[in-house]
């Protein structure tokens, strides 16, 4: 058979003709599965008619995001695929193909995936045509493409790897992150950074050398160094954001060397005849403008990574002033396009700029989460931190209703919908909770607040899983929050001591220093407690110690809720999701949510076990059973 097939092929496709080498291992037996198995998952591929259309779905609704593709590029890998000659594939199979080519599929399937998340889920006179069973929705089948693009990058293994496989990978964590799975979304972008790694994208000097020494050669060249370097930028980014977000360390490490950032140049449409140019800051933005800037808004990130690998102490004050000013600096540094107040809207009625509008409150959002970020770790110590924490969350819940208002439901499943709401719900409820007589003006805003994110929470649950996961949580700390702030009497907080000779040098870390740093962001305070008042046992309300609190670890809410199982339970009962996403009970007299304790995988120093260990004494008797914890 191999004999008559190599006669009726004698004049088909040469060696020379696929511009790769021939293989130099495995048995003729393991080429022809590779070739079956490979054509097998590219049968699954729609129609071109289909594909057409969600790819200009993908470039216009989700590609400027992230800017992973270049249009440009791909349409002429999509073009070479369309026109491969089918014995190709017959007779050679994915090794006769270029390294680019034979993984450009497994993109095409993460962008048809993605694309398919955008379309709403009623009947749909073109696409309904591709499901293949009557109760099939789009993410279903966005799903199943999905998975069949990881097949083909997991079928080709780490012997020829190439840009387009690190870009089918950071696709297959976009996808992952649109359908709420975002510890595999995690794991798939570390996996993507150490194939990058072994590429030589980390660093300059690994870059490609030109093919020749001609001219289009060169200038090509140096466009693929962009490509490079712009998605090793992605990576690096994404990494560092999940990283501060879950409370996980990353894979890339920002305190080494990283690659040169890519040249933020304009789009063009022949790169074998353009060299690589900066584009004048007078000129329009592009999506590597944004991605550009969001590497700004990395680097305090990066600074504030590190200093949580330590534990609070005295002597960081002066690194977290130093921060937020850092942070502050950057907010007056925008580009004047991504402004979300006063912004240069000269571009915004273009129609390939349709993107500038979704990317001020997308940078908007990840200003006030730097300043989240930074203090979170410092809410149980210091007085300044907390009134920065609460104030930084009202304005990320603020920008997210903005976001949020006029979208349509196509759009809920976006992850910045999410992002930053209910990790501002549980950090302004936990220092009102402990801290009840602070900030009493502003219980106002921040019960309006809860209120419109739990609506929001409500409407998007069918496309949106992280907000149906987070809102038993959601319901059963906001009623934490309101037995705290209208039982005053029986709440009670706690107070920074105003012995500093008494209180000076006592950190969670052990640390003895002879005198306090005073804080640069207001007045002298030490992270030393007096004692908590005892609790009102008329209303119940039980507080820890003021020791209890300052050995708090910090809160990584979104981390609970994926890696830990965070969850509410009562008798082995979950609590059911709100309905209509109302918050009853708002005047403080509701407090039905009140007595569910909160489940998971929880250590002992969390702020949950906390809540739990200091229920209501009159609801659960003066002992709770504390899920992983025993009994208090």
């Amino acid at each position: 058979m191999q004999f008559l097939k190599q006669i009726e092929t004698a004049d088909g496709i040469s060696q020379s003709q696929t511009n790769t080498k021939p293989s130099t291992h495995g048995s003729p037996g393991d080429d022809v599965a590779l070739r079956e198995k490979y054509k097998g998952l590219i049968r699954q591929l729609p129609a071109k008619v289909y594909i057409d259309k969600l790819v200009e779905i993908y470039m216009r609704g989700l590609n400027w995001q992230y800017y992973p593709i270049d249009p440009d590029i791909f349409r002429q890998q999509l073009d070479e695929w369309n026109n491969l000659h089918f014995t190709v594939l017959s007779t050679a199979g994915p090794r006769g193909l270029s390294p680019d080519l034979r993984v450009f599929p497994a993109v095409l399937y993460q962008v048809i995936a993605s694309a398919l998340l955008l379309l709403p889920e009623r009947p749909d006179p073109v696409f309904d045509a591709l499901k293949y069973m009557g109760s099939m929705r789009f993410e279903d089948l966005a799903t199943e493409y999905s998975d069949t693009g990881t097949a083909i990058v997991d079928l080709l293994g780490k012997k020829n790897l190439s840009l387009e496989t690190v870009q089918a990978q950071f696709l297959r964590a976009s996808f992952l992150k649109y359908t709420a799975k975002v510890t595999e979304a995690w794991h798939t972008i570390s996996v993507a950074i150490r194939d990058a790694q072994d590429l030589g994208m980390h660093r300059d000097s690994f870059d490609p050398e030109p093919k020749d020494s001609s001219v289009e050669s060169i200038l090509e060249n140096q466009w693929l160094i962009q490509r490079r370097r712009k998605m090793y930028t992605l990576l690096a980014v994404w990494d560092l954001n999940c990283a501060i977000i879950l409370g996980r360390p990353g894979t890339v490490d920002w305190n080494q060397v990283l690659p040169t950032p890519p040249i933020d140049a304009p789009i063009l449409t022949d790169r074998s005849k353009t060299p690589v140019v900066p584009r004048d800051e007078t000129d329009r933005p592009t999506p590597v403008t944004r991605i550009l800037w969001n590497v700004q808004l990395a680097k305090p990130l990066q600074a504030i990574q590190n200093l949580e690998n330590e534990a609070p102490s005295v002597k960081d004050l002066t690194k977290v002033h130093q921060l937020h000013q850092s942070i502050l600096d950057l907010h007056d540094k925008i580009p004047s396009a991504f402004r979300l107040d006063e912004p240069n809207t000269q571009w915004d009625d273009e129609p390939d700029m349709h993107w500038l509008q979704a990317c001020r409150f997308y940078f908007a959002q990840l200003h006030q989460f730097g300043l989240m970020a930074l203090h979170r770790s410092y809410v149980f110590h210091r007085k300044e931190s907390r009134a920065e924490a609460i104030q930084a969350s009202l304005r990320m819940l603020e920008i997210q209703r903005m976001t949020y208002q006029g979208l349509p439901p196509d759009t809920w499943r976006n992850y910045m919908l999410f992002f930053g709401s209910f990790d501002a719900i549980v950090l302004i409820a936990s220092i009102y909770i402990l801290f009840p007589h602070e900030h009493p003006e502003l219980t106002g805003s921040v019960l309006q607040h809860f209120q419109w994110t739990v609506e929001r929470f409500s409407a998007m649950q069918e496309r949106n899983p992280l907000a149906k996961s987070a809102q038993g949580v959601l319901r059963a700390i906001v009623a934490r929050f309101k037995k705290a702030i209208f039982n005053p009497a029986g709440s009670r907080g706690y107070t920074p001591s105003t012995d500093i000779k008494a209180n000076a040098g006592r950190s969670t870390s052990g640390t003895t220093e002879s005198t306090p740093e005073s804080s640069s962001l207001g007045p002298t305070e030490t992270f030393g407690y007096s004692q908590a008042p005892p609790a009102d046992m008329t209303t119940g309300w039980m507080m820890p110690s003021a020791g209890n609190v300052a050995m708090l670890a910090p809160m990584f809410p979104m981390g609970d809720i994926i890696y830990n199982d965070l969850n509410v339970v009562q008798e082995g009962t979950t609590l059911p999701l709100a309905t209509g996403g109302e918050l009853e009970g708002i005047d403080g007299t509701g407090t039905s949510d009140f007595g569910w304790l909160f489940g998971g995988d929880l250590g002992d120093d969390t702020v949950w076990q906390m809540f739990n260990q200091f229920q209501s004494a009159g609801e659960v008797e003066g002992r709770v059973e504390i899920p992983g914890g025993g009994a208090s």
